[in-house]
């Protein structure tokens, strides 16, 4: 699995955005997808999942860092990343990774929580 790390311009007022894209397939697929993590942040499995989503569907992937580096290693503590989340900030962020997306010459783009 290998996957690039970007930051994109986000009009969240946390400011720029981190990402992992997964664009091997970007010369044989103009099909996005945009994989939002699960309520323990951009983690390894989520990663795995996007990138084996990626290869199954013939997809560009990409998963916002939503968090922002903040990675949940039990319950309670996903569950105060969750709530504590600035939902309209996030949804600027995920505008945001599908505007790259299609930056990068996807068509269609659609998105994904897992």
């Amino acid at each position: 699995m290998s996957g690039e790390k970007v930051t994109i311009k986000s009009e969240n007022p946390k400011g720029d955005l981190p990402c992992i894209v997964f664009d091997e397939l970007l010369a044989e697929s103009d099909k996005g997808l945009v994989v939002i993590q699960e309520w323990w942040g951009m983690n390894k499995q989520i990663k795995e999942e996007a990138h084996d989503i990626g290869k199954m569907g013939n997809f560009v992937t990409i998963v916002p860092d939503l968090y922002r580096g903040k990675i949940a290693t039990d319950h309670e503590e996903a569950g105060h990343l969750m709530s504590n989340l600035d939902w309209p900030g996030a949804v600027k962020d995920i505008r945001a990774t599908i505007l790259h997306l299609k930056s990068m010459g996807c068509k269609k783009v659609g998105s994904l929580g897992l």
